[in-house]
Protein backbone atom coordinates (compact mmCIF):
# COMPACT_ATOMS: atom_id res chain seq x y z
CA UNK A 1 0.00 0.00 0.00
CA UNK A 2 1.29 3.49 -0.64
CA UNK A 3 2.74 5.27 2.49
CA UNK A 4 0.44 8.07 2.15
CA UNK A 5 -2.54 5.84 2.43
CA UNK A 6 -1.30 3.78 5.46
CA UNK A 7 -2.49 4.16 8.73
CA UNK A 8 -0.61 4.39 11.49
CA UNK A 9 0.27 0.95 13.33
CA UNK A 10 -1.05 1.34 16.55
CA UNK A 11 1.60 -0.84 18.30
CA UNK A 12 4.40 1.95 17.20
CA UNK A 13 2.01 5.16 17.94
CA UNK A 14 3.41 7.48 20.39
CA UNK A 15 1.15 8.53 23.37
CA UNK A 16 1.09 11.93 22.03
CA UNK A 17 -1.41 11.47 19.53
CA UNK A 18 -4.06 9.85 21.68
CA UNK A 19 -2.86 12.37 24.25
CA UNK A 20 -4.19 15.11 20.89
CA UNK A 21 -7.08 13.38 20.10
CA UNK A 22 -7.75 13.36 23.36
CA UNK A 23 -7.66 16.74 24.71
CA UNK A 24 -9.41 17.75 21.03
CA UNK A 25 -12.59 15.67 22.46
CA UNK A 26 -12.33 17.13 25.46
CA UNK A 27 -12.35 20.66 24.48
CA UNK A 28 -14.89 19.95 21.68
CA UNK A 29 -16.97 18.63 24.50
CA UNK A 30 -16.76 21.29 26.71
CA UNK A 31 -18.12 23.66 24.48
CA UNK A 32 -21.09 21.26 23.26
CA UNK A 33 -21.92 21.61 26.59
CA UNK A 34 -22.20 25.13 26.85
CA UNK A 35 -23.83 25.63 23.14
CA UNK A 36 -26.58 22.82 24.14
CA UNK A 37 -27.82 24.23 27.53
CA UNK A 38 -27.38 27.96 25.62
CA UNK A 39 -29.76 26.81 22.58
CA UNK A 40 -32.75 26.03 23.90
CA UNK A 41 -32.45 28.69 26.85
CA UNK A 42 -32.29 31.05 23.49
CA UNK A 43 -35.33 29.78 22.83
CA UNK A 44 -37.21 29.67 25.66
CA UNK A 45 -35.96 33.57 25.69
CA UNK A 46 -37.75 33.90 22.22
CA UNK A 47 -41.15 31.60 22.77
CA UNK A 48 -43.35 30.29 25.50
CA UNK A 49 -44.19 27.13 23.13
CA UNK A 50 -42.97 24.17 24.07
CA UNK A 51 -43.00 22.44 21.01
CA UNK A 52 -41.08 25.88 19.51
CA UNK A 53 -38.40 25.64 22.21
CA UNK A 54 -38.06 21.67 21.31
CA UNK A 55 -37.75 22.80 17.78
CA UNK A 56 -33.96 23.69 18.92
CA UNK A 57 -33.17 20.43 19.67
CA UNK A 58 -35.08 19.10 16.78
CA UNK A 59 -32.94 21.25 14.22
CA UNK A 60 -29.54 20.22 16.48
CA UNK A 61 -30.59 17.19 16.04
CA UNK A 62 -31.71 16.26 12.77
CA UNK A 63 -28.51 16.17 11.17
CA UNK A 64 -27.46 12.89 12.71
CA UNK A 65 -30.61 11.34 10.74
CA UNK A 66 -29.56 12.94 7.48
CA UNK A 67 -26.01 12.62 7.58
CA UNK A 68 -24.94 9.69 9.99
CA UNK A 69 -24.57 7.25 7.09
CA UNK A 70 -22.49 9.64 4.43
CA UNK A 71 -20.34 10.87 7.20
CA UNK A 72 -19.07 7.15 8.07
CA UNK A 73 -18.47 6.18 4.90
CA UNK A 74 -16.58 9.53 3.92
CA UNK A 75 -14.84 8.78 6.97
CA UNK A 76 -13.27 5.23 5.40
CA UNK A 77 -12.13 7.58 2.66
CA UNK A 78 -10.35 10.41 3.74
CA UNK A 79 -7.87 11.73 6.04
CA UNK A 80 -10.06 11.15 9.17
CA UNK A 81 -8.01 13.83 11.84
CA UNK A 82 -8.54 16.56 8.66
CA UNK A 83 -12.07 15.73 8.43
CA UNK A 84 -12.61 16.32 12.09
CA UNK A 85 -10.48 19.81 12.34
CA UNK A 86 -12.50 20.69 8.97
CA UNK A 87 -16.26 20.27 11.01
CA UNK A 88 -14.71 21.91 14.53
CA UNK A 89 -14.01 25.13 12.40
CA UNK A 90 -17.01 25.11 10.78
CA UNK A 91 -18.80 25.33 14.22
CA UNK A 92 -16.96 28.14 15.61
CA UNK A 93 -17.57 29.70 12.57
CA UNK A 94 -21.33 29.47 12.96
CA UNK A 95 -21.38 30.54 16.37
CA UNK A 96 -19.58 33.56 15.52
CA UNK A 97 -22.46 34.32 13.20
CA UNK A 98 -25.02 33.51 15.92
CA UNK A 99 -23.26 35.35 18.50
CA UNK A 100 -22.59 38.12 15.57
CA UNK A 101 -26.64 38.37 15.02
CA UNK A 102 -27.64 38.20 18.46
CA UNK A 103 -25.52 41.05 19.54
CA UNK A 104 -25.96 43.26 16.26
CA UNK A 105 -29.98 43.17 15.12
CA UNK A 106 -31.47 40.35 17.22
CA UNK A 107 -31.45 36.73 16.10
CA UNK A 108 -34.74 35.09 14.54
CA UNK A 109 -36.16 31.71 16.36
CA UNK A 110 -35.73 30.60 12.00
CA UNK A 111 -32.39 31.93 12.13
CA UNK A 112 -31.61 29.72 15.22
CA UNK A 113 -33.29 26.80 13.81
CA UNK A 114 -31.13 27.42 10.96
CA UNK A 115 -27.27 27.67 13.32
CA UNK A 116 -28.64 24.24 15.31
CA UNK A 117 -28.84 22.56 12.02
CA UNK A 118 -25.33 23.83 11.12
CA UNK A 119 -24.26 23.09 14.43
CA UNK A 120 -25.68 19.37 14.21
CA UNK A 121 -24.12 18.69 10.48
CA UNK A 122 -20.88 19.48 11.64
CA UNK A 123 -21.04 17.21 14.85
CA UNK A 124 -22.34 14.55 12.99
CA UNK A 125 -19.34 14.76 10.79
CA UNK A 126 -16.57 15.10 13.52
CA UNK A 127 -17.54 12.83 15.72
CA UNK A 128 -18.82 9.89 13.77
CA UNK A 129 -14.97 9.99 12.47
CA UNK A 130 -13.49 10.29 15.71
CA UNK A 131 -14.65 7.21 16.58
CA UNK A 132 -13.26 5.81 13.63
CA UNK A 133 -9.60 7.23 15.06
CA UNK A 134 -9.65 5.62 18.08
CA UNK A 135 -8.72 1.68 17.03
CA UNK A 136 -5.68 3.91 15.07
CA UNK A 137 -3.77 5.01 18.01
CA UNK A 138 -4.42 2.19 20.82
CA UNK A 139 -3.90 -0.91 20.62
CA UNK A 140 -6.52 -3.35 20.99
CA UNK A 141 -5.42 -4.97 24.23
CA UNK A 142 -5.76 -1.35 26.05
CA UNK A 143 -9.24 -0.19 23.55
CA UNK A 144 -11.49 -0.80 26.87
CA UNK A 145 -9.31 1.58 28.91
CA UNK A 146 -9.07 4.57 26.15
CA UNK A 147 -12.76 3.99 25.15
CA UNK A 148 -13.51 4.50 29.21
CA UNK A 149 -10.96 7.34 28.72
CA UNK A 150 -12.33 9.17 26.35
CA UNK A 151 -16.19 8.24 27.28
CA UNK A 152 -15.75 9.75 30.81
CA UNK A 153 -13.56 12.83 29.66
CA UNK A 154 -16.53 13.92 26.87
CA UNK A 155 -19.20 13.13 29.74
CA UNK A 156 -17.00 15.23 32.24
CA UNK A 157 -16.88 17.84 29.15
CA UNK A 158 -20.36 18.02 27.57
CA UNK A 159 -22.65 17.05 30.42
CA UNK A 160 -20.64 18.41 33.82
CA UNK A 161 -18.39 20.98 32.91
CA UNK A 162 -20.40 22.47 30.15
CA UNK A 163 -23.99 22.90 30.96
CA UNK A 164 -23.42 24.52 34.70
CA UNK A 165 -20.72 26.67 32.86
CA UNK A 166 -23.34 27.05 30.13
CA UNK A 167 -25.64 28.21 33.06
CA UNK A 168 -23.10 30.66 34.16
CA UNK A 169 -22.71 32.27 31.01
CA UNK A 170 -25.98 32.49 29.90
CA UNK A 171 -26.57 34.41 33.28
CA UNK A 172 -24.10 37.15 31.78
CA UNK A 173 -25.89 36.94 28.34
CA UNK A 174 -26.88 34.42 25.45
CA UNK A 175 -24.56 35.92 23.18
CA UNK A 176 -21.73 35.65 26.18
CA UNK A 177 -22.53 31.54 26.19
CA UNK A 178 -22.56 30.86 22.66
CA UNK A 179 -19.16 33.04 21.66
CA UNK A 180 -17.70 31.24 24.76
CA UNK A 181 -18.30 28.07 22.69
CA UNK A 182 -17.06 29.32 20.01
CA UNK A 183 -13.59 29.80 21.50
CA UNK A 184 -13.46 26.91 22.68
CA UNK A 185 -14.20 25.14 19.00
CA UNK A 186 -11.33 27.34 18.00
CA UNK A 187 -9.01 25.97 21.34
CA UNK A 188 -9.59 22.23 20.04
CA UNK A 189 -8.51 22.75 16.52
CA UNK A 190 -5.13 23.74 18.05
CA UNK A 191 -4.73 20.14 20.33
CA UNK A 192 -5.63 18.47 17.17
CA UNK A 193 -3.34 19.80 15.06
CA UNK A 194 -0.60 18.53 17.59
CA UNK A 195 -1.02 15.11 15.79
CA UNK A 196 1.22 14.10 13.17
CA UNK A 197 0.96 11.71 10.58
CA UNK A 198 -1.90 10.38 8.27
CA UNK A 199 -5.29 8.89 9.07
CA UNK A 200 -6.60 7.50 6.10
CA UNK A 201 -8.59 3.95 6.26
CA UNK A 202 -6.56 1.00 4.55
CA UNK A 203 -9.12 -0.02 2.32
CA UNK A 204 -8.81 3.13 -0.11
CA UNK A 205 -5.46 3.74 -0.75
CA UNK A 206 -7.06 6.29 -3.75
CA UNK A 207 -9.01 9.39 -2.39
CA UNK A 208 -11.81 8.73 -4.95
CA UNK A 209 -15.23 10.44 -3.53
CA UNK A 210 -17.23 9.90 -6.03
CA UNK A 211 -20.96 9.92 -4.94
CA UNK A 212 -21.83 6.81 -6.66
CA UNK A 213 -18.56 5.38 -4.81
CA UNK A 214 -19.83 6.57 -1.78
CA UNK A 215 -23.40 5.36 -2.21
CA UNK A 216 -21.61 1.92 -2.38
CA UNK A 217 -19.99 2.18 0.22
CA UNK A 218 -22.63 3.40 2.39
CA UNK A 219 -24.53 0.05 1.39
CA UNK A 220 -21.86 -2.08 2.20
CA UNK A 221 -22.06 -0.98 5.84
CA UNK A 222 -25.45 -1.42 6.11
CA UNK A 223 -25.58 -4.63 5.12
CA UNK A 224 -22.69 -5.58 7.20
CA UNK A 225 -24.46 -4.17 10.28
CA UNK A 226 -27.54 -5.91 9.40
CA UNK A 227 -25.27 -9.33 9.45
CA UNK A 228 -24.02 -8.70 12.73
CA UNK A 229 -27.49 -9.77 14.40
CA UNK A 230 -26.18 -8.58 18.29
CA UNK A 231 -24.58 -5.63 17.49
CA UNK A 232 -28.11 -5.23 15.28
CA UNK A 233 -30.07 -5.39 17.79
CA UNK A 234 -28.05 -3.39 20.29
CA UNK A 235 -27.98 -0.57 17.93
CA UNK A 236 -31.80 -0.63 17.82
CA UNK A 237 -31.63 -0.77 21.43
CA UNK A 238 -29.88 2.13 21.37
CA UNK A 239 -31.67 3.91 19.17
CA UNK A 240 -34.99 3.74 21.08
CA UNK A 241 -33.07 4.89 23.95
CA UNK A 242 -31.47 7.80 22.49
CA UNK A 243 -35.17 9.18 21.16
CA UNK A 244 -36.17 9.07 24.76
CA UNK A 245 -33.33 10.70 25.89
CA UNK A 246 -34.06 13.52 23.36
CA UNK A 247 -37.77 13.76 24.56
CA UNK A 248 -36.35 14.09 27.95
CA UNK A 249 -33.85 16.82 27.24
CA UNK A 250 -36.31 18.65 24.71
CA UNK A 251 -39.05 19.24 27.11
CA UNK A 252 -37.11 18.88 30.56
CA UNK A 253 -35.84 22.73 30.50
CA UNK A 254 -39.65 23.76 30.50
CA UNK A 255 -40.66 21.22 33.53
CA UNK A 256 -37.28 22.82 35.35
CA UNK A 257 -37.07 26.55 34.62
CA UNK A 258 -39.53 28.72 36.53
CA UNK A 259 -42.58 29.21 36.26
CA UNK A 260 -42.00 25.45 35.28
CA UNK A 261 -43.04 22.55 38.30
CA UNK A 262 -39.38 22.78 39.69
CA UNK A 263 -38.69 26.48 39.38
CA UNK A 264 -35.28 26.40 39.00
CA UNK A 265 -33.12 29.43 37.65
CA UNK A 266 -31.00 28.70 34.39
CA UNK A 267 -27.68 28.56 36.48
CA UNK A 268 -29.83 26.15 38.68
CA UNK A 269 -31.15 23.96 35.53
CA UNK A 270 -27.02 23.99 34.40
CA UNK A 271 -26.54 21.85 37.59
CA UNK A 272 -29.28 19.99 37.15
CA UNK A 273 -28.47 18.65 33.82
CA UNK A 274 -24.78 18.55 35.15
CA UNK A 275 -25.37 15.57 37.42
CA UNK A 276 -26.17 13.68 34.10
CA UNK A 277 -22.50 14.29 34.07
CA UNK A 278 -21.31 12.94 37.19
CA UNK A 279 -22.95 9.47 36.47
CA UNK A 280 -21.34 9.77 33.09
CA UNK A 281 -18.29 9.65 34.68
CA UNK A 282 -18.71 7.23 37.38
CA UNK A 283 -20.53 4.89 34.73
CA UNK A 284 -18.03 5.17 32.30
CA UNK A 285 -15.04 4.91 34.79
CA UNK A 286 -16.57 1.63 36.30
CA UNK A 287 -17.38 0.00 33.24
CA UNK A 288 -13.95 -1.71 32.64
CA UNK A 289 -14.03 -3.25 36.17
CA UNK A 290 -17.69 -4.03 36.36
CA UNK A 291 -17.30 -5.93 32.84
CA UNK A 292 -14.26 -7.86 33.92
CA UNK A 293 -16.39 -8.84 37.41
CA UNK A 294 -19.71 -8.95 36.62
CA UNK A 295 -19.52 -9.63 32.78
CA UNK A 296 -20.84 -7.06 29.91
CA UNK A 297 -24.00 -8.74 29.75
CA UNK A 298 -24.78 -7.67 33.64
CA UNK A 299 -23.83 -3.98 32.50
CA UNK A 300 -25.55 -4.01 29.44
CA UNK A 301 -28.89 -4.60 30.88
CA UNK A 302 -27.99 -2.76 34.22
CA UNK A 303 -27.48 0.19 32.09
CA UNK A 304 -30.55 0.14 30.61
CA UNK A 305 -32.35 -0.05 33.62
CA UNK A 306 -30.76 2.78 35.00
CA UNK A 307 -31.83 5.07 31.88
CA UNK A 308 -35.44 3.61 32.04
CA UNK A 309 -35.44 5.89 35.97
CA UNK A 310 -34.05 9.06 34.45
CA UNK A 311 -37.41 8.64 32.32
CA UNK A 312 -39.94 7.90 34.51
CA UNK A 313 -38.72 10.26 37.85
CA UNK A 314 -40.12 13.37 35.90
CA UNK A 315 -43.48 11.57 35.21
CA UNK A 316 -43.95 10.61 38.77
CA UNK A 317 -42.61 13.71 41.08
CA UNK A 318 -41.71 17.41 41.35
CA UNK A 319 -39.22 16.73 43.50
CA UNK A 320 -35.92 18.45 42.42
CA UNK A 321 -33.59 16.20 44.31
CA UNK A 322 -35.37 13.21 43.16
CA UNK A 323 -35.28 14.33 39.71
CA UNK A 324 -31.39 15.33 40.21
CA UNK A 325 -30.78 11.23 41.44
CA UNK A 326 -32.42 9.99 38.38
CA UNK A 327 -30.42 11.82 36.67
CA UNK A 328 -27.46 10.96 37.83
CA UNK A 329 -28.45 6.87 37.08
CA UNK A 330 -29.54 7.50 33.84
CA UNK A 331 -25.90 9.09 33.46
CA UNK A 332 -24.33 6.56 34.82
CA UNK A 333 -26.11 3.82 32.67
CA UNK A 334 -25.54 5.83 29.85
CA UNK A 335 -21.60 6.30 30.68
CA UNK A 336 -21.12 2.33 31.31
CA UNK A 337 -23.17 0.89 28.16
CA UNK A 338 -21.05 3.40 25.86
CA UNK A 339 -18.15 2.29 27.27
CA UNK A 340 -18.99 -1.28 27.32
CA UNK A 341 -20.76 -1.11 23.69
CA UNK A 342 -17.85 0.76 22.46
CA UNK A 343 -14.88 -1.59 23.28
CA UNK A 344 -16.79 -4.57 22.12
CA UNK A 345 -17.65 -3.21 18.38
CA UNK A 346 -13.78 -2.17 18.28
CA UNK A 347 -12.58 -5.66 19.03
CA UNK A 348 -15.35 -7.05 16.52
CA UNK A 349 -15.22 -4.69 13.41
CA UNK A 350 -12.32 -4.61 10.98
CA UNK A 351 -10.54 -1.55 10.39
CA UNK A 352 -11.44 -0.70 7.49
CA UNK A 353 -15.13 -1.09 7.97
CA UNK A 354 -14.77 1.45 10.93
CA UNK A 355 -16.08 4.10 9.94
CA UNK A 356 -19.05 2.83 8.07
CA UNK A 357 -20.00 0.98 11.26
CA UNK A 358 -20.02 3.90 13.23
CA UNK A 359 -22.27 5.94 10.65
CA UNK A 360 -24.81 3.48 11.05
CA UNK A 361 -24.17 3.19 14.72
CA UNK A 362 -24.78 6.79 14.48
CA UNK A 363 -27.92 7.10 12.90
CA UNK A 364 -29.87 4.06 14.67
CA UNK A 365 -28.77 5.78 18.18
CA UNK A 366 -28.88 9.66 17.23
CA UNK A 367 -30.58 9.55 14.41
CA UNK A 368 -33.67 8.46 16.22
CA UNK A 369 -32.94 11.96 18.60
CA UNK A 370 -34.66 14.16 16.30
CA UNK A 371 -37.85 11.69 16.14
CA UNK A 372 -37.42 11.67 19.81
CA UNK A 373 -37.82 15.26 20.07
CA UNK A 374 -40.26 16.55 17.74
CA UNK A 375 -42.75 13.60 19.62
CA UNK A 376 -42.00 15.25 23.05
CA UNK A 377 -42.36 19.26 21.32
CA UNK A 378 -46.05 18.15 19.66
CA UNK A 379 -47.21 15.86 22.94
CA UNK A 380 -46.24 18.15 24.94
CA UNK A 381 -48.01 20.82 22.99
CA UNK A 382 -50.82 18.85 22.41
CA UNK A 383 -51.18 16.58 25.92
CA UNK A 384 -48.94 17.51 28.80
CA UNK A 385 -45.09 17.70 29.19
CA UNK A 386 -45.49 14.98 31.76
CA UNK A 387 -47.09 12.76 28.97
CA UNK A 388 -43.41 12.75 27.18
CA UNK A 389 -42.30 11.08 30.74
CA UNK A 390 -44.60 8.67 31.34
CA UNK A 391 -44.21 7.69 27.28
CA UNK A 392 -40.30 7.24 27.39
CA UNK A 393 -40.26 5.72 30.69
CA UNK A 394 -42.88 3.18 28.84
CA UNK A 395 -40.78 2.54 25.69
CA UNK A 396 -37.85 2.38 28.09
CA UNK A 397 -39.02 -0.59 30.13
CA UNK A 398 -39.60 -2.57 26.88
CA UNK A 399 -36.35 -2.01 25.46
CA UNK A 400 -35.02 -2.97 28.67
CA UNK A 401 -37.21 -6.63 28.03
CA UNK A 402 -35.17 -7.06 24.36
CA UNK A 403 -31.94 -5.78 26.15
CA UNK A 404 -31.80 -8.78 28.32
CA UNK A 405 -33.13 -10.85 26.00
CA UNK A 406 -30.10 -9.85 23.53
CA UNK A 407 -27.08 -10.29 25.89
CA UNK A 408 -28.93 -13.91 27.17
CA UNK A 409 -28.79 -15.21 24.22
CA UNK A 410 -26.36 -17.91 22.19
CA UNK A 411 -25.37 -15.12 19.97
CA UNK A 412 -24.05 -12.64 22.45
CA UNK A 413 -22.07 -15.55 23.64
CA UNK A 414 -20.44 -15.73 20.13
CA UNK A 415 -19.75 -12.37 19.89
CA UNK A 416 -18.21 -11.88 23.34
CA UNK A 417 -15.72 -14.93 22.03
CA UNK A 418 -14.70 -13.20 18.77
CA UNK A 419 -13.69 -10.15 20.93
CA UNK A 420 -11.86 -12.44 23.07
CA UNK A 421 -10.17 -13.93 20.75
CA UNK A 422 -9.31 -10.36 19.16
CA UNK A 423 -8.32 -9.19 21.98
CA UNK A 424 -6.01 -11.92 22.77
CA UNK A 425 -4.36 -11.82 19.09
CA UNK A 426 -3.59 -8.07 19.83
CA UNK A 427 -0.16 -6.94 20.02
Amino acid sequence: MHSDSQPYDPTTMSARNFKALWAGAAITNLADGVVKLALPLVAVSMTDSPALVAGATLANTLPWLLFSLPAGALADRVDRRRLIMIMVAARALVLALLTGAILATGLPLAGLYAGALLLGTAEVFADTTRMSVVPMVVPRARMESAFATLTATETVANEFVGPPLGGLLAAAGLAVALGAGGVGYAGALLALAVMTGRYRSNRHPGSATSASGLNNDIWEGVRYVWRERVLRTLLLVAGAASGCWAAWIAVIVVHAVAPGPLGLTSSEYGLLIGTLGVGGVVGASAAPALTRRLGRRVVLAASMACFAALLAAPAISSSARLIAATTFLGGAGSGAWNVTYSSLRALVVPEEMMGRYSGVSRLASWGAMPLGALVAGLTAELVSVRAVFWGGAALCILVLAVTLRTVTSPDFRRVEARAAASQRAAP
